[in-house]
């Protein structure tokens, strides 16, 4: 497995969405549970006790940031609906 980096000039953009969302403490919790395993939103939000809508929202933050990335795993509910699963992208900031 390859290890890559995030090397960012603090007056490009990506810098305030990569600081938003670690100083997030939702998104902190979420790369926690994300360090241990892969998951779905939904377990997350078990896990957590916070609403999926929440969860949802801090995934795509942290999908958008590059810390985090859908995994090619998923599953389809009881009511048909594509469930992705997420992991840690491999990546530091530096």
């Amino acid at each position: 497995m390859t290890k890559s980096a995030i090397i960012i000039n603090l007056d490009d953009p990506r810098s305030s969405i990569i600081a938003d969302v670690i100083s997030n403490k939702t998104a902190k919790k979420i790369l926690s549970l994300l360090a241990e395993k892969e998951t779905s939103p939904s377990e997350i939000s078990s896990k957590l006790s916070l609403p999926l809508n929440t969860i949802t929202y801090n995934l795509k933050k942290l999908e958008n940031a590059e810390l985090v990335e859908r995994t090619k795993k998923f599953f389809w509910s009881s009511k048909g609906k594509r469930i992705e699963i997420y992991k840690l992208s491999n990546k530091k900031i530096i």
